[in-house]
C-alpha cells in the first residue's frame, strides 16, 4: 500500500478543482432547468391567451345572439302560472 493514499484528497489545489468543476456542473444543469420551466410557462401563458381570446370572443358572439326579451330570461320556467296564463 502506498504511503500517498488519501493525500490526494486533502491537498488543497486538487479539491477547489473537484469543488469548482461540479459548481459548473450543477449551474449548467440548474441552467438548463430554468429554460425548460420558462420555455413552459411561455408555452401556458401563450394558451391561456388564446382560451381568455376565444372566451371573449364567444361572449361577444352570445351579446349579439339576444333580439331583445327580458334580460336573458326568456327561457325560464313559470312555475306560478295557471291554466289560464293569469298569475
Amino acid at each position: 500500500m502506498s504511503t500517498f493514499s488519501g493525500l490526494t484528497a486533502q491537498d488543497p489545489t486538487w479539491k477547489t478543482k473537484e469543488q469548482s468543476e461540479e459548481a459548473v456542473y450543477v449551474k449548467e444543469k440548474e441552467r438548463a432547468q430554468l429554460e425548460a420551466l420558462r420555455k413552459d410557462l411561455m408555452t401556458e401563458e401563450k394558451h391561456t391567451e388564446k382560451v381568455e381570446q376565444n372566451t371573449a370572443n364567444q361572449e361577444k358572439n352570445l351579446e349579439r345572439d339576444f333580439e331583445g326579451g327580458f334580460g336573458g330570461q326568456e327561457d325560464l320556467e313559470d312555475r306560478y302560472a295557471t291554466t289560464s296564463g293569469e298569475h
